[in-house]
């Protein structure tokens, strides 16, 4: 009976410390889907979390980027190390430069694409891709209908990386 409670005592201690320690456990399988703007917060946090725990790169298409809070933890992980390139649209930094000057600032690789740029793709460590119709500002995360897909899957991450690396 000893045996049995202390191994059940194990394996909570196991699994709760992985759920704190890993969010992204919440990815269990290969595509995880969220809807907003009532599974924003998990979508959001989800990103942000993505964001800290990458250690080689991050590779961004977006559209519409002034999430400022999603801007800071980029340039945190790059200062650690991590590769972040991010594709921008150029009517959208035209219209509004300041995510641009400050990502650009705290030497973030920036792109701007020739051609209207509409995707919203981030791949981090080229093993969990998050794409959907949701732009990264802070008014799409609180108050759009969106959605957002998690993927693991190999393939699709490989095709979006090699179409993202002909900017």
């Amino acid at each position: 009976m000893f045996f049995f409670k202390t191994m059940l005592v194990v394996i909570c201690v196991f699994f709760n410390l992985h759920a704190k320690d890993n969010k992204t456990s919440l990815l269990p399988n290969i595509n995880e889907v969220y809807f907003l703007p009532k599974e924003a917060d998990i979508a959001k946090d989800n990103i942000l979390r993505l964001i800290k725990k990458s250690k080689n790169n991050i590779s961004i298409a977006m559209y519409n980027f002034s999430y400022k809070k999603f801007a800071k933890e980029l340039i945190s992980s790059s200062k650690d190390g991590v590769e972040v390139t991010i594709i921008l649209d150029k009517s959208k930094i035209t219209k509004n430069d300041k995510i641009y000057k400050y990502l650009k600032s705290n030497g973030i690789n920036i792109k701007i694409a020739d051609k209207k740029m509409h995707m919203k793709i981030a791949i981090f460590d080229e093993k969990i891709a998050v794409l959907g119709s949701i732009n990264w500002t802070k008014e799409s995360f609180k108050d759009n209908y969106e959605v957002v897909l998690f993927t693991k899957d190999k393939k699709t991450i490989n095709k979006m990386l090699n179409y993202l690396n002909r900017f």
